[in-house]
């Protein structure tokens, strides 16, 4: 069953690449994607994207990023990450099948790896675009395996890895670490016990040392911009925010363990969730708490084994209701997969079309490192440029609008009343137009040639700005 399960992992880290690449492919992609291809593009050379204005680690303490920065240097295409991704995601049934193999038949533990791979949570955060969390379930499930194995060199490897993927998961695993000293120092396994006390120290430590020493050599000088989830009292931008009883929240619960069954539920193991669970539900901002969101990976993991140990236990009880179980989870999570997957397959998934193609050639004009400004869809392409942006902030020596995504967030903001925005911006005349996809470029910019990619061989982009002005005023539309 082994075989059958590493196979099962396979064909899921297959499909999940080719779904990523789909999404990518057809401009569906989110500015996650183009942020950590810029900042893992420059993991040797200030680790820095232009969303968050500098060196990622004044945001996050995420080491294990340099590890993805050889594949994506070599494969020179932001894919590398969507397949790195879907691997992570695949990588959390085998760790699973092990840890329930000790547990119960092999049959029964490959039905639980089973159920996690068609887990729906888990499938979203394969699914979305790539981030630091995704590494998260898959990591923490082999540190839980190799604990449970006492294979502990190993384990204090897998600890590392999963202390160096984001800092949230250092009080994470020091709360673990507690939960888990009570209860082998109860059982007199001392050295289970003596493991994870150390792994409760390092996780400490490497909290204090990511706000001690980290942030402030990548240069942070001001507050931790992720605060601001937790600002009750101090809502800047109430778009997003919802109060304390926003039915989202036990909606959220409910996706997390409807599909299982409620089964985690019977397993004192479903504690180690819960720090995730307060991290997620705490924020006053909904998207912590929406399904298919990267920030479901830090309660993920622990769900998952509190099922495995579930199981086991439905089991030594009778057989038949620990099959019944994993026969209805399965059924469950293949029917919020087809009916109400948080992946959202009909929104992001489609066959590509001719306004991909335009996409494609307007970026093939542009110069590898101009300072363009643009929408999440498109700055997603746009991470091996390091001046790249998102959005409109200061003023962006040219913008690149795709006006077919007329209710994107970015298009609105270009196009808010002419006033309001030279006020703000400044002027800007069109440089070229094709179809729906549109350049402009700030009036007081020096050249216009770095907005083309060398070698264009259709003549002067002054030229054809010129043209395509007066094009598009013959067709009675105004540009500013």
């Amino acid at each position: 069953m082994g075989r059958l399960v590493w196979a099962g992992t396979a064909l899921y880290a297959a499909l999940y690449f080719a779904l990523g690449v789909d999404r990518y492919v057809t401009y569906h992609s989110g500015s996650d994607l183009g942020l950590f291809t810029q900042s893992i593009s420059t993991a040797f050379a200030g680790f820095a994207n232009t969303p968050e204005g500098g060196n990622h680690f004044t945001f996050h303490f995420s080491p294990i990023l340099y590890l993805c920065a050889p594949l994506l240097l070599l494969a020179h295409s932001p894919l590398a990450l969507v397949a790195v991704q879907a691997v992570a995601g695949a990588l959390a049934a085998p760790p699973l099948y092990a840890l329930a193999r000790r547990r119960m038949p092999d049959k029964l533990a490959a039905a639980v790896a089973g159920v996690a791979l068609v887990y729906p949570p888990l499938a979203g955060i394969t699914f979305t675009d790539f981030h630091e969390n995704g590494f998260a379930p898959a990591a923490t499930l082999w540190l839980i395996d190799a604990i449970d194995a006492r294979r502990f060199a190993w384990a204090a490897v897998l600890g590392a890895l999963t202390l160096g993927i984001k800092e949230d998961q250092a009080p994470i695993l020091a709360f673990g670490s507690l939960a888990a000293y009570a209860y082998f120092a109860r059982a007199h396994d001392r050295a289970r016990a003596r493991f994870v006390a150390g792994l409760g120290i390092a996780a400490v430590a490497t909290f204090v040392a990511f706000f001690a020493l980290v942030r402030p050599l990548a240069g942070a000088h001001d507050l931790w911009s992720p605060t601001h989830f937790y600002t009750w009292t101090r809502i800047v931008d109430p778009r997003g925010s919802a109060p304390w009883y926003s039915i989202g929240r036990p909606a959220y619960f409910l996706e997390a363990l409807v599909p299982l069954a409620f089964a985690p539920l019977a397993s004192p193991a479903f504690v180690l969730a819960l720090p995730g669970f307060a991290e997620t539900l705490g924020s006053h901002e909904s998207i912590t708490y929406t399904m298919g969101q990267h920030y479901a990976a830090v309660w993920i993991p622990y769900v998952l084994f509190a099922f495995a140990l579930a199981v086991a236990r439905a089991q030594r009880r009778s057989p038949a209701f620990a099959a019944r179980l994993l026969g209805t989870s399965a059924v469950l999570c293949l029917l919020v997969l087809a009916f109400a997957s948080p992946t959202h397959w009909g929104h992001y998934l489609r066959a590509r079309n001719a306004h991909d193609a335009v996409l494609d050639r307007s970026l093939a004009r542009l110069a590898p490192d101009a300072f363009v400004a643009t929408s999440d869809e498109v700055y997603a392409h746009l991470g091996f440029d390091p001046n790249a942006q998102l959005g409109l902030r200061g003023r962006p020596r040219y913008v690149l609008v795709d006006e077919e995504n007329a209710h994107s967030w970015f298009v609105a903001a270009w196009h808010e009343p002419l006033a309001e925005r030279n006020a703000r911006m400044g002027r800007y005349r069109l440089l070229w137009a094709d179809h729906d996809v549109e350049l402009y470029e700030r009036a007081d910019g020096a050249r216009a040639s770095d907005a083309e990619s060398a070698g264009d061989g259709r003549g002067s982009s002054v030229a054809r700005a010129g043209a395509r002005d007066r094009r598009a005023l013959a067709r009675g539309r105004r540009y500013e």
